[in-house]
């Protein structure tokens, strides 16, 4: 069941979070984001969700993230699809991310959803023995539903 996130939400975000990265966001973040964000999440018990910011016709995914014992389930492509239909109908056009260049399961997971690496920002994300890159990635939607 995907449904919208709210202010209830924002402790549980936190903890997926830290389970799927270095330094996770916490409930204070993850309030900030349900208030100016679109703010996506899986179950009852919350078991996965996606932050997106907009602007005219693009949006980014600022975070994808799913409870460790729920992974591989589907989780974050339900996630990502409900997100690009929202986006879509809200006249969004095209979808950037970025990921670390040492996350080889989201690099998969995007390049399989249609996502291609665009750039790459060096030294981008830290990490306990330094720093890795990110790689920006895009999706056109538009053409994607025009085609599909």
């Amino acid at each position: 069941m995907i449904r919208a996130l709210n202010a209830t939400d924002a402790a549980r975000m936190a903890e997926i979070h830290a389970q799927s990265f270095f330094k996770g966001w916490d409930d204070a973040d993850m309030s900030a984001h349900i208030q100016k964000d679109m703010c996506f999440g899986f179950g009852r018990p919350l078991d996965g969700f996606i932050i997106l910011s907009s602007a005219a016709d693009q949006a980014e995914i600022l975070t994808i993230a799913v409870d460790a014992k729920q992974r591989r389930k589907g989780i974050a492509r339900a996630l990502l699809e409900i997100a690009e239909t929202e986006l879509v109908e809200n006249g969004v056009d095209t979808l950037f991310l970025e990921v670390s260049e040492d996350n080889d399961a989201a690099i998969t997971f995007y390049k399989h959803a249609g996502f291609e690496p665009v750039g790459r920002r060096p030294a981008y994300y830290k990490r306990e023995g330094g720093r890795v890159a990110a790689i920006t990635y895009r999706k056109r939607l538009a053409a994607n539903v025009r085609l599909g």
